[in-house]
């Protein structure tokens, strides 16, 4: 048994600082007539330098079904047995649905399996960094995507935006809470919830009043945890981002806590002043 683990661009595995040696299938950034590759034309700070500048909302373009098989015939003749892939949530992008569809056809190659990590940014990478870890000490398949389960099963993600509109005009928020949202000013406290959906978690008049609100969440969520691994995301807030990770480096429960900026692709549909704060528990 050789098990690869591959992933999808929203995972933010090119910001982690190191090669975790998991490749990913690409989303391309749309400038209007202007199309850039994640992570290869444009990077997150050249991304949201521009965005903050330009009166255009990107949108993205997923893989294509081609480039999943690329990917997927380099590992063939690679001579790996299984591929697991960690998708970024069904409910954001049709990327884990793509590849699924070519399990069929490739299975007197490789076997393939996909996880929905019902998630994204580095949330989603560290289930396969994880897993490649696993890999690579020579679990099994049922042995990595059980544990890949566990974790999902046992994590929560809240963030807070300046901007709902590139939520709604990118279909991640509903329309109406959208208008909403500009109409009263309001920092509403967002959640990725169990299916992996964004949804209003509370309507709250200011940012500050927001984020302290996901901090009290957070806080009463993993309080009886044993080990935590805590992450705090951000588009432009890195300052803010800096504070929350002091606020918990020193907790006896947290094994880690790590700020990541998050990459274009998730980025295109959230705009720039976003934090967010997202866990795993490890062990009750």
């Amino acid at each position: 048994m050789k098990i690869a683990i591959i992933s999808d661009v929203n995972a933010g595995l090119d910001y982690i600082g190191y090669d975790p040696q998991i490749p990913v299938l690409r989303s391309v950034i749309n400038f209007g007539d202007e199309h850039l590759v994640d992570g290869i034309d444009i990077t997150a700070e050249e991304f949201y330098e521009r965005l903050k500048d330009s009166s255009i909302i990107p949108s993205t373009s997923a893989p294509t079904i081609g480039e999943a098989m690329d990917l997927l015939d380099q590992l063939v003749l690679k001579e790996y047995t299984d591929v697991i892939m960690y998708s970024i949530s069904y409910q954001l992008s049709s990327i884990g649905q793509m590849v699924e569809t070519l399990i069929e056809e490739y299975k007197d190659k490789i076997n393939i399996h996909v996880i929905d990590t019902k998630t994204a940014t580095y949330l989603q990478g560290y289930l396969a960094v994880k897993a490649k870890e696993m890999a690579d000490a020579g679990k099994t398949v049922k042995e990595i995507i059980d544990y890949s389960h566990y974790l999902i099963e046992n994590s929560h993600a809240y963030f807070v935006v300046d901007d709902l509109s590139y939520l709604v005009k990118n279909g991640r928020l509903s329309g109406a809470a959208g208008y909403l949202g500009r109409i009263l000013k309001i920092k509403p406290v967002l959640e990725m919830n169990k299916e992996g959906k964004i949804v209003t978690f509370q309507k709250v008049k200011t940012h500050k009043r927001a984020v302290q609100i996901i901090l009290d969440l957070i806080n009463e969520e993993i309080k009886d945890a044993k080990s935590v691994d805590l992450f705090v995301f951000h588009t432009l807030r890195e300052e803010d981002a800096k504070r929350i990770f002091t606020q918990f480096s020193d907790t006896a429960n947290i094994n880690s806590v790590e700020i990541h900026m998050i990459t274009p692709a998730v980025g295109a549909h959230i705009g720039c002043g976003v934090l967010g704060i997202g866990y795993y528990i490890l062990e009750h």
